[in-house]
């Protein structure tokens, strides 16, 4: 689709429509439709933990959608998943979900960019709260660049 506003009402539909899928506490993460490979990716995520069962129903009932499959006449490949532990933490509920764990965090301050590994220690509607050598900090949404969580085999 080579018309940007017809591919963003295009992609919009699609995923109001998925949503109809979801349970109150997923949310789509990001979106993908890919036209010449007849692919479309979906990733979701909730506060509470998705199973495999959850996102096999959720692909199963995209492909009974006559409204998804009427714009993929030659069928469509779909994945329905979880965020990866290599990927960023993007929603308020994310940084709720993950409280207690360490963090690799981006953040700016007075316009000036930071990084470090912090504790994260508290999550709400404006801030999270970090720690770092007994340190705390608030560090608001609009302030943060990155942030995952830290992975570690020990």
């Amino acid at each position: 689709m080579k018309n940007p506003l017809l591919f963003y009402r295009y992609m919009n539909n699609i995923e109001k429509e998925i949503k109809r899928f979801l349970k109150p506490d997923m949310e789509i993460l990001f979106c993908k439709i890919n036209d010449k490979a007849d692919f479309l990716k979906v990733t979701i995520d909730s506060i509470n933990n998705i199973s495999i069962d959850e996102t096999s129903y959720i692909v199963k009932k995209i492909k009974n959608d006559d409204m998804i499959m009427s714009n993929f006449p030659n069928g469509l490949k779909i994945e329905v998943g979880t965020p990866g532990v290599d990927s960023s933490l993007i929603k308020k509920f994310q940084f709720a979900k993950n409280i207690g764990r360490k963090i690799n965090l981006e953040y700016k301050d007075n316009e000036k960019s930071n990084v470090g590994l912090f504790c994260l220690i508290e999550a709400n509607d404006s801030y999270i709260v970090v720690e770092k050598f007994s340190e705390k900090m608030n560090v608001k949404y609009e302030n943060i660049i990155n942030a995952k969580v830290e992975i570690s085999f020990a």
